[in-house]
């Protein structure tokens, strides 16, 4: 099903009052996406795992009480995105060393990340928090502009703004982080 397509059948599911099944097409569709995202954030498996729980019991219930100000997916992304800074700050992790990334371990989300994923991720957990958001949205996930500017209450133009820092920054970071190491070459 094509996302507008989608989008559609939440609605008339929301509209007909038919929540749990609206919430079963839109964590259908989307869990993945979630998932993704808030383990981009916390830079935690097991952690992105819970964000993504507590995330979709808030889409739940919260289902009767959405106003229709934007998609449901748009609304979906800032409850998972909110969820996990706050899990993010509960946890009191901002930043992660590199070794604590669970990249190319067995049980790793990243799968069969190499040392250049690692240095990235390094290099995004110290970007701040507005950066690091924006950035991930919009290169990760893809969300233009006018989407990310809803999910995280910013303007567009800040948004475009953030993005550029942090496209510096992690330029910097990365060329600082790739003179520590040294990547093995297959020659």
């Amino acid at each position: 099903m094509m996302p507008e397509t989608h989008e559609i059948a939440i609605h008339e599911a929301w509209s007909a009052k038919a929540y749990d099944q609206a919430f079963s097409l839109l964590a259908t569709q989307h869990a993945s996406d979630f998932y993704r995202t808030a383990v981009r954030i916390v830079l935690d498996h097991a952690q992105a795992q819970d964000v993504v729980q507590e995330a979709s019991i808030k889409i739940w219930k919260g289902l009767p009480a959405f106003q229709g100000r934007s998609k449901f997916s748009t609304w979906a992304y800032r409850i998972v995105v909110n969820e996990a800074l706050a899990s993010l700050r509960k946890s009191n992790r901002q930043h992660v060393a590199l070794e604590d990334l669970q990249i190319g371990q067995p049980d790793s989300p990243y799968f069969e990340a190499d040392e250049i994923l690692k240095a990235l991720y390094q290099a995004l957990s110290m970007l701040p928090e507005k950066q690091r958001l924006t950035f991930q949205l919009r290169y990760f996930d893809e969300k233009p502009y006018a989407e990310i500017s809803e999910i995280l209450s910013t303007s567009v133009g800040g948004l475009k703004a953030n993005y550029h820092h942090a496209v510096e920054r992690i330029k910097l970071e990365m060329s600082r982080l790739n003179s520590e190491y040294t990547f093995e070459s297959n020659e």
